[in-house]
């Protein structure tokens, strides 16, 4: 046998993030008693890039967390917008929060009835304090696809469908800055480069947005001022400690289900059958198809719910999880959403006849963008392994003798892993370090494509042909707050795990996780050959910069460009500074042909 003394590894985490990790572990164990006693309080505010649109259409979001004094606050990792119907919600997003901000964008659904909507905001850390501290503001929606919208002729002063709000945001409230937004012209051309002027901006800006869109052509529900200050409740409610703060990342909750519980009576429950399954049963979700190990560790409760604090998982992808060792228990993914909401009257959207010509030229518009764009590809990002340590030994099979049999590769060119039958199955062993000498290891953990196999002989039986390289970890290695002796990870050539037998205790399902920041692409239409361009340009949204950057500079100019579309156009930004003063102002011009 080689010596092995120069290759044990140890995992090594940063500091930080292993207090951050326990800190975790310790408010499930605890149940958020510390965190009830705290008086920490967080808050969302959400700037869309207008309050009117059509069914198909995308909402563009940004999301700042804050204290009840509009403090910025660094909280949450993760926010949760919902566009709720009456009661339930039709569109739902996770959105991925760095230093308190973040982006979104949410696709209305085309079936989605004309009306008013509610847009729901909120962390699961702001659950604890109920649904009367979310964020919430009013969206119309126009379903151009149905003839069920009304058209009406009404009079040139239309009776506004929403009282006025009179409150006024900071800046404007006499505090000596003149605050301001212009564009440079008051007129521009289709395809023409324009610039917004920002005037009066404090030195200690924490974070600034600017967005261009066409001028809703119904009543604003919340008329042309901030809801920064309408949204932020100063007030303490009463906090519950049931939701954990997802200040590492996004916490994925389950439920542990036996599969004969689902012939129960409804006087009975998992739990009082199997009081003891968090103690007896090991659960795991990983991420198959990556490159790089994704695992996380489950954290079980008495009541069969299990936690997976995860880290850097957005976008949509599959997910494996595990019961390990336990055939007829199962881990159910739940949704994180509130999904239903106390219903709020809401009046009916009444739309103008004379708006017909400029509703149709955004129907066509919306039809002409949804076929010539791309879906973007930042959510397709591969994220990073949360494993750091190098294999200690890569075999690429293709550079030995194919075998045809997972015994046979594992005997004829594998060091330090090794299949043995034990209880009339086979159990795959990892080299590991005992002390001062070396021995085989019996808890190791074994993946294919990511996806963790608690039963070796899914491995044994496995067809080696379709293996492209097996990486061998020598342990012990610590990962998800577990110790393994050592890891064996099998990648296939398709990264697909196919043909997997799994038992019924792992599922792979696919998962939307949070959102990554979204950038709306513009063209530039400062050179020539682009504003020739045959290319349809019909942006509804000529501007969405939600991290504008002043660096402590007064005044700002900011470029955009227009687009095909012709009509008015509303142009707002909004910041708030380190110490809470919130900023805003709009401005409105025209496009011509």
């Amino acid at each position: 046998m080689p010596q092995h003394e120069n290759l044990m590894i140890g995992l090594t985490i940063n500091r930080n993030r292993m207090k951050k990790y326990f800190c975790f572990i310790m408010l499930i164990t605890i149940g958020l008693d510390f965190v009830e006693a705290s008086p920490l309080r967080e808050r969302i505010y959400v700037q869309t890039d207008k309050h009117l649109y059509l069914a198909g259409e995308p909402i563009l979001m940004k999301f700042l967390t804050t204290d009840p004094q509009h403090i910025p606050l660094a909280f949450s990792k993760v926010a949760y917008a919902e566009l709720v119907n009456d009661s339930v919600a039709r569109a739902q997003i996770k959105v991925e929060l760095t230093d308190g901000i973040g982006t979104g964008r949410m696709v209305l659904p085309t079936d989605l009835p004309t009306g008013y909507y509610r847009l729901i905001a909120y962390t699961q850390f702001m659950r604890n304090e109920g649904v009367d501290v979310f964020f919430e503001r009013i969206i119309a929606v126009v379903n151009t696809f149905q003839s069920g919208y009304h058209l009406e002729e009404m009079a040139p002063e239309t009776e506004r469908l929403f009282p006025p709000d009179n409150s006024l945001p900071l800046g404007e409230e006499g505090k000596g800055r003149a605050f301001s937004l212009q564009p440079d012209k008051a007129t521009y051309t289709t395809r023409t480069r324009g610039e917004l002027i920002v005037n009066g901006l404090p030195e200690n800006m924490y974070t600034l947005s600017v967005s261009i869109a066409g001028k809703g052509f119904v009543p604003n529900a919340e008329s042309n001022v901030s809801l920064f200050q309408k949204n932020q409740s100063k007030q303490l409610t009463e906090f519950s400690g049931e939701f954990l703060p997802e200040y590492e990342g996004h916490i994925v909750k389950g439920k542990i289900i036996e599969y004969q519980a689902e012939n129960l009576t409804a006087s009975e429950s998992v739990s009082e059958k199997n009081a003891d399954i968090s103690r007896m049963n090991f659960t795991s979700l990983s991420f198959p198809t990556v490159d790089g190990i994704r695992f996380f560790a489950g954290h079980n409760s008495k009541t069969n719910d299990v936690f997976f604090i995860t880290s850097n998982i957005s976008g949509t992808k599959e997910i494996a999880t595990v019961v390990y060792h336990a055939e007829r228990y199962r881990v159910d993914i739940l949704s994180p959403f509130v999904n239903r909401y106390t219903p709020k009257p809401m009046p009916e959207l009444r739309l103008d006849s004379a708006d017909y010509g400029q509703l149709l030229a955004r129907s066509v518009a919306l039809q002409v963008f949804r076929y010539f764009s791309e879906e973007s590809s930042e959510n397709k990002i591969v994220p990073e392994s949360n494993f750091k340590m190098k294999p200690t030994f890569t075999y690429l099979l293709d550079e030995y003798t194919r075998f045809t049999t997972m015994r046979e590769v594992f005997i004829e060119f594998i060091t330090g892993a090794r299949f043995r039958r034990r209880d009339g199955k086979q159990e795959i062993q990892v080299l590991t370090k005992r002390g001062s000498h070396n021995d085989y290891g019996t808890m190791p953990l074994v993946l294919l494509d990511g996806v963790h196999i608690p039963n070796h002989d899914a491995i044994y039986n496995y067809d080696p042909l379709t293996v492209e390289k097996i990486n061998i970890y020598y342990g012990p290695c610590m990962l998800g707050g577990y110790q393994f002796d050592g890891i064996v990870e099998l990648i296939t050539y398709r990264r697909l795990h196919a043909d997997l037998n799994l038992d019924r205790s792992s599922q792979v399902l696919t998962y939307e996780g949070p959102q990554l920041p979204y950038r709306l692409d513009n063209p530039d239409y400062s050179k020539e050959k682009n504003r020739q361009s045959l290319m349809p340009d019909s942006r509804h949204t000529l501007l969405w910069n939600p991290d504008v950057q002043p660096n402590g500079i007064s005044s700002i100019r900011l470029p955009f460009d227009t687009s095909d579309l012709t009509g008015e156009f509303q142009a707002t930004v909004e910041g708030v500074t380190k110490d809470g003063e919130i900023f805003f102002a709009t401005s409105v011009f025209t496009v011509e042909q």
